[in-house]
């Protein structure tokens, strides 16, 4: 599995490829200093089962707390697929927080 990004215009979009073909994607915002927000984690129908969402959750994570980051909002949709990763629902979202060492 293969990492592509950042390019200048897409700084927080980071696409996994396999074999040259595309599988899975994310796109991430920075919302202030401490916070980001997954607006999209996306796994094509193929690589789906295999462990490239959790790949792709992990590798936004590091991002984000590679910048600074302490707390990251997943979207809405595939709920049970954050909660199993440790994002927990509060202040009306699902929110993961990173513990400084």
């Amino acid at each position: 599995m293969h990492i592509v990004g950042p390019g200048a215009a897409a700084e927080n979009v980071r696409v996994a490829t396999l074999r040259g073909q595309l599988i899975g994607v994310y796109h991430m915002v920075r919302v202030d200093g401490e916070r980001f927000a997954i607006r999209a984690l996306v796994v094509c129908a193929a690589a789906r089962g295999r462990g490239v969402g959790r790949w792709l959750l992990g590798h936004a994570l590091g991002v984000a707390e590679s910048r600074g980051g302490r707390f990251v909002q997943a979207p809405g949709a595939a709920v049970g697929f954050f909660r199993k990763a440790g994002f927990v629902v509060a202040g009306g979202g699902l929110w993961f927080a990173m513990t400084p060492e």
